[in-house]
């Protein structure tokens, strides 16, 4: 989050078109080296996958905004895991690069997907201590 007492806003918008394109070119190899393997098992089971793993994407994309004011540190995009809870909210477990750049800040994210579009916001806050 560069300075860690900012709050960091992340936002990114993508095609779910762009995300079967790429899968439809590349498979599993695109799959592998974007999403975890958890990610991949939640969106093939999905009705409709592709949506799905936009979100993810954009979830990932939105995330390295909001930890970085100068742009991506280098994270990778499979450090950035998107969860969900047995209530059904969507969450972040960042590891590794994307674990080292977000330091102590807690992360919300919000997904959505319409109309061939997903969408995601993530407010990376940082950590008060009382």
């Amino acid at each position: 989050m560069g300075d860690r007492g900012k709050l960091g806003i992340g936002i990114d918008l993508v095609s779910v078109k762009r995300i079967e394109r790429m899968v439809d070119r590349w498979g599993r190899r695109f799959l592998e080296r974007v999403f975890t393997a958890s990610e991949i098992d939640y969106c093939e089971a999905r009705y409709a996958p592709a949506e799905s793993l936009a979100a993810r994407f954009a979830a990932k994309e939105a995330f390295i905004k909001a930890v970085s004011e100068t742009g991506p540190p280098g994270i990778r995009y499979r450090d950035v895991e998107v969860v969900v809870s047995e209530r059904g909210v969507p969450g972040l477990k960042p590891r590794g690069t994307a674990k080292a750049a977000a330091g102590e800040s807690r992360t919300s994210l919000s997904l959505s997907h319409e109309g061939g579009l997903a969408v995601a916001i993530v407010i990376a806050s940082p950590e008060v201590n009382s």
